[in-house]
């Protein structure tokens, strides 16, 4: 039994439709928690990648002139609060 081109568009359309009607609403959730777990993978990465380029050593903070460990201090400050997600007051 061979198979003619309008057999196979009709089981091309039922497959079509089955995917659309089981199969979609199965994967359209778990898309998106995936899309959600990519966010905050990618939120935590930078969080970390921020927290080791600003990480100061005592031997090298030790060193440092006054101005550059306010400085230095103020930077991370900043960072902690963009963390956070708060805005702090500036004079």
């Amino acid at each position: 039994m061979s198979l003619i081109q309008n057999d196979l568009r009709e089981i091309r359309t039922i497959v079509h439709s089955v995917v659309q009607e089981v199969v979609e609403p199965l994967i359209t959730p778990l898309s998106n928690e995936i899309q959600v777990l990519r966010n905050d993978i990618k939120e935590i990465y930078d969080m970390l990648s921020e927290l080791q380029s600003t990480k100061i050593t005592d031997k090298e903070f030790k060193k440092r002139s006054l101005e550059e460990k306010l400085l230095t201090l103020n930077a991370e400050l900043l960072a902690a609060a963009k963390q956070a997600d708060i805005s702090l007051p500036r004079n």
